[in-house]
């Protein structure tokens, strides 16, 4: 199996020092790696919310044998180290682009599913006692320049009548003082849907509820191999091996290239990076009128994307280099700081106290890929999440869990939008030479607009 970025990007030994991990509850009880010969009715690799969703509702609602596969620890992957933003959509398609491609329904049944992905959330903390610190109500999009506020009216209007999204629009002055004030803050639109969260804490919630339910957990399990043999598989790992009916793939922007061959050339992941500062005082808050706890994200191609924490510390974030190699890292940390002073002067001297970074995962359709392959039908996936997945992935989970377990049809779970691989990219090798050239151009034209 090989990778698109630097190894470090894929060391599960090594600690990440995220700001979610230095708050984080303990793991469940009892876990521990995959360490001998042993059996179930389906397997799932990988232990973030895709998959943990997946083994919560196969335990829980179907009474299904089933087993997580976990390459570190539970949520070490972007699960546990994003933004913590609950909101829509997973797709870089334009609402006018999807439209043309899938037809009015098949949109208007996308985000309808996105919405239920918001609400999943919100009724899996209260249904599963999962306490992850949700903040805010909905979501704001600011524009970052004068010629970006048509867009965002064009937009509310598509997502009130389209999709009966509840919408508002504030102009500059108006949003100083609701919001915030900024040299990159030219209006915003609010969107009445989605929260913030903390997404270490939903995540090993996640984990404890999917054990409690008879889900088994498997962390520092990484597959090494799968074979296939009598109409079953078994992955093995470096402790031992998994024998399995059927399989679900959900490792989204951590898939190797090699693990399963339908998979390859089929996502490309991108490092998102994100700092976060000491606790800011109120002093601070008020030389930029903070006043808002939901997460913000701005109108660049390459997006800004940030949020008061509970503590008062700042979250800030952007995308990040295209190697992933460590002395890379350490630049686009110091590039991402001089970025959080840019937008936010006042703030410019505070202290950092924690970098890190992550993949998301984008696919050449720009749209998720949900489903069963054609010609292993023993083996599910989901992937794709275009780095809005904090929605989206618990939802993928449950609905292959209701595929799995024959609850309902593909036509019937899934819309068209997210049905189906996503297609191949041409000369795979080049997808991050691909990567470069996208962000370089978004870079250019990010400044112009």
């Amino acid at each position: 199996m090989h990778t698109l970025f630097h190894s470090s990007v894929y060391d599960d030994t090594r600690p990440v020092e995220s700001y979610w991990e230095a708050g984080a509850p303990p793991p469940p009880d009892g876990l521990r790696p995959l360490e001998a010969e042993e059996s179930c009715d389906v397997a799932v690799i990988g232990g973030g919310y895709t998959g943990l969703s997946a083994a919560l509702h196969l335990a829980r609602d179907h009474g299904i044998d089933v087993r997580v596969l976990e390459a570190g620890h539970i949520g070490w992957g972007a699960s546990g180290r994003n933004g913590g933003f609950c909101c829509l959509p997973a797709s870089k398609l334009s609402i006018q682009a999807m439209i043309a491609r899938y037809g009015l329904d098949e949109t208007k049944r996308f985000y309808a599913a996105q919405l239920d992905g918001i609400e999943l959330v919100r009724a899996l903390g209260e249904d599963e006692g999962i306490d992850y610190e949700r903040r805010g109500e909905g979501n704001l999009t600011v524009a970052h320049g004068p010629g970006r506020f048509r867009e965002l009216e064009e937009e509310a209007e598509a997502l009130t009548r389209l999709f009966g999204i509840e919408t508002r629009l504030y102009g500059r002055e108006e949003f100083a003082e609701v919001g915030y004030d900024s040299s990159e803050q030219f209006g915003a639109l609010h969107m009445a849907a989605g929260f913030a969260l903390d997404p270490l804490k939903f995540a090993i919630g996640l984990g404890r509820a999917a054990q409690r339910r008879g889900a088994q957990l498997h962390p520092h399990s990484r597959v090494l191999d799968w074979q296939r043999a009598q109409g079953r598989h078994r992955l093995v790992t470096a402790g031992g091996s998994l024998a399995a009916r059927r399989v679900i793939v959900a490792t989204n922007g951590f898939t190797r290239e090699g693990l399963h061959p339908a998979f390859d050339g089929r996502v490309l992941p991108a490092l998102s990076n994100i700092v976060t500062t000491r606790p800011l005082t109120e002093d601070e808050l008020a030389a930029q009128k903070w006043r808002t706890e939901n997460p913000i994200c701005n109108t660049r191609q390459l997006l800004f994307y940030y949020r008061l924490l509970p503590d008062r510390s700042f979250l800030f974030g952007a995308r990040g280099d295209t190697t992933g190699r460590p002395e890379d890292g350490a630049r686009m940390k110091a590039w991402i700081v001089r970025r959080l002073g840019a937008v936010f002067p006042h703030w410019r001297d505070v202290t950092i106290r924690h970098f890190w970074r992550g993949l998301v995962c984008f696919t050449r359709d720009l749209t998720p890929a949900v489903g069963r392959l054609e010609d292993d039908p023993g083996v599910w996936y989901a992937y794709g999440y275009h780095a809005n997945g904090v929605n989206t992935a618990p939802w993928t989970g449950r609905a292959l869990a209701r595929l799995v377990a024959g609850a309902e049809s593909e036509e019937r779970a899934l819309p068209a939008v997210m049905a189906g691989p996503a297609r191949r990219f041409p000369f795979a090798a080049l997808r991050p030479w691909y990567l470069r050239g996208a962000w370089l151009y978004y870079r250019m034209t990010d400044d112009l607009r």
